[in-house]
């Protein structure tokens, strides 16, 4: 690769990462939108609208709708196109930086180690926030069971959810109550809830709510036995994942192992990867390898990852 086609695909990364922070800067503006849509007035920006038709097209798939449903779960105010385009771009750029060192093998490894890292990262975020909702869910079961008790209709009950307790499960219930409020039925509403913050905890809470405003029956004797069942599988899960802490920190070491020894590999002798991999045998070392280490982390994953 000459020079002069470094220097085109650095201002192409340089320009994605331009138009990544633009993004971010303008995730801010998606209640403005709202508003400005409800009243009518469509007098937005040429980016604004263009960010508005990407999202919007990239909701339409399965895998779209399924990553704005993790970004939200995430708390990010950020919608799929703006995650790719993020992703993309500073993946983009440092490959591009670190292709003189690394070759063009390495450089790969790099990107995808990136994409793969902020998958990681967003996993993660969605995780944590899961598991403070979790936390709240034995509270937030007795909240919506004083209020059955005192004769509150579940509506009214998750609107206190949202005023009186603390983030995130007054966001979510907020959230809850704005689409019930757009007449959003309300099995669709919670299980929107459920796939933003998956939890078998939730799930069975949401089931319980739905069923019982099927039916009819005892609200108040149901969540009072939920909150205190989700008491006692919350001191089981902070067993369980103290227990399986090494096993999980291993599983990420060997992802660590896999992409350094790639990297200290090219370091040592630079375009030793780029040589290996036009060669048959080179090739299929590589690709056995890698396949070593991701067996390795999916395994190590598939152990540690215990339901109760």
């Amino acid at each position: 690769m000459d020079a002069m086609t470094i220097i085109v695909l650095t201002l192409v990364a340089l320009a994605l990462a331009l138009i990544a922070g633009a993004a971010l800067y303008d995730a801010g503006s998606r209640k403005q939108e709202i508003v400005l849509a409800s009243s009518g007035d469509q007098n937005t920006g040429v980016f604004t609208r263009w960010r508005r038709l990407a999202n919007t097209s990239l909701r339409s798939t399965r895998w779209g709708l399924r990553l704005d449903q993790r970004l939200a779960g995430a708390s990010l105010d950020l919608g799929p196109a703006d995650y790719v385009m993020v992703v993309g771009g500073v993946a983009l750029l440092v490959g591009l930086t670190g292709r003189p060192l690394l070759g063009y093998l390495g450089a790969g490894v790099i990107m995808f180690g990136i994409a793969f890292l902020a998958d990681r990262w967003l996993s993660r975020q969605q995780r944590r926030r899961a598991e403070r909702f979790i936390l709240q869910l034995p509270e937030l079961a007795r909240v919506l069971g004083n209020a059955a008790s005192a004769g509150l209709a579940l509506r009214s009950g998750i609107d206190l959810v949202a005023r009186e307790m603390d983030a995130p499960a007054s966001e979510e219930f907020a959230e809850v109550g704005r689409r019930l409020s757009l007449g959003t039925p309300l099995e669709d509403a919670l299980r929107d809830l459920s796939r933003r913050l998956p939890s078998p905890e939730l799930a069975v809470l949401v089931k319980t709510i739905v069923v019982q405003s099927r039916a009819g029956g005892a609200l108040v004797t149901a969540l009072t036995s939920i909150a205190n069942t989700l008491d006692d599988r919350r001191e089981l899960n902070r067993e369980l994942k103290t227990t399986v802490t090494g096993a999980v920190f291993i599983g990420w070491l060997v992802v660590a192992i896999a992409i350094g020894s790639v990297l200290v590999m090219n370091v040592i002798s630079p375009g030793a990867l780029d040589a290996l991999v036009q060669t048959l045998p080179g090739q299929i070392v590589l690709v056995v390898a890698g396949s070593l280490f991701v067996v390795g982390h999916l395994l190590i994953g598939r152990i540690t990852r215990i339901e109760v």
